[in-house]
């Protein structure tokens, strides 16, 4: 598997150096692909090899347009023990969807470590020290994003308090009071039955400072909510990620409405115009996925470039996009 960067270090490598690791990373997804048993029929023999430069161009020589087919995947064989890329035990996990069936993602435990490194980067931009105590709202069990959400959660060392059943509002707060929580990681929908709870009850709780979630966009008007029931000094961090790719992107205090920093380090990100060029949609390639190359894969979210240089005033040298409509599977 290719040489891997430390989540952390991968938003200072300057533009030049980002731009060699991802052409080395490019190459080294483009010979899994060739390959894996579920992909290796759309590369004919002597396919010129992607750069940087002409990767647009290598693709469409193939024809790759979108190879990482959710039913195709669920119904390919893993390679052999002895033909494998890389060793390390596989780990199969389910990943939920909204506007697609329940899928499957087959990975290593290494790769999906790796994965959660970055998540937990991101929480720890967030503000999530080891001094919180983290209520984590969403179901349990071997969901990808459970999985590594708790592994991430427990490198910045906090106190985990996870609740399987989000609908039960009045023993969220329970649980929330009780054990004294600091902080809540979840989305949208696994928010609103607690905050429903407290406003019905007119409840308020000074004691949650910052309230990490994805999904879907927050709302002014649920974040004036929110901060009525939980106080002044409430802030609000989200992510971005998607079923099939985990960590996308993070926010840091100059990103406006919808803008992340990408996780140029396990991901490259292109965008590519509609049909009808009516706007650009998200496409992305995951470097460091061995049993299911994920290789130019289609979001259906609607994004542009909102720092395509990595010149943040942040000091960040991560690109950053702005997403303008989510219409995929959300995560």
């Amino acid at each position: 598997m290719d040489l891997k960067v430390n989540p952390i270090d991968a938003d200072v490598i300057p533009a030049q150096s980002r731009a060699d690791y991802h052409r080395r990373s490019l190459l080294g997804l483009w010979r899994r692909a060739v390959r894996h048993p579920a992909t290796r029929h759309q590369f004919p023999a002597g396919a010129t090899q992607p750069t940087l430069t002409n990767i647009r161009s290598a693709w469409e020589t193939v024809g790759v347009r979108d190879i990482y087919d959710h039913l195709e995947h669920l119904n390919s064989s893993v390679l052999p023990a002895a033909g494998r890329s890389c060793p390390g035990s596989d780990v199969i996990l389910s990943t939920e969807g909204t506007a697609r069936m329940t899928r499957i993602l087959i990975g290593t435990h290494e790769e999906m470590l790796y994965n959660a490194c970055f998540e937990g980067k991101a929480y720890h931009l967030s503000g999530i020290t080891s001094e919180d105590r983290v209520l984590v709202l969403g179901g349990s069990g071997i969901w990808q994003a459970d999985y590594c959400n708790f592994y991430a959660l427990s490198r910045a060392a906090c106190t985990i308090i996870p609740v399987r059943d989000y609908r039960r509002g009045g023993e969220i707060d329970e649980i929330m009071r009780s054990l004294r929580a600091t902080a809540i990681l979840g989305y949208l929908g696994a928010l609103l039955p607690l905050l429903s709870y407290l406003e019905l009850r007119d409840l308020t709780y000074a004691g949650i400072t910052h309230i990490v979630q994805g999904r879907e966009f927050l709302s002014r008007q649920l974040r004036s909510r929110l901060v009525r029931r939980f106080g002044e000094g409430l802030s609000f961090h989200p992510v971005f990620q998607t079923p099939d790719h985990g960590a996308v992107g993070f926010q840091c205090p100059s990103c406006g409405p919808g803008e992340y920093h990408l996780h140029e380090g396990l991901i490259y990100v292109e965008l590519i115009p509609r049909d009808d060029d009516s706007a650009t949609e998200l496409v992305i390639s995951n470097l460091h996925r061995s049993r299911m190359p994920v290789v130019r894969l289609r979001t259906g979210d609607y994004a542009e470039w909102a720092d395509p240089k990595g010149c943040c005033p942040c000091g960040l040298t991560s690109r950053k996009i702005r997403i303008l409509d989510r219409t995929g599977d959300d995560a």
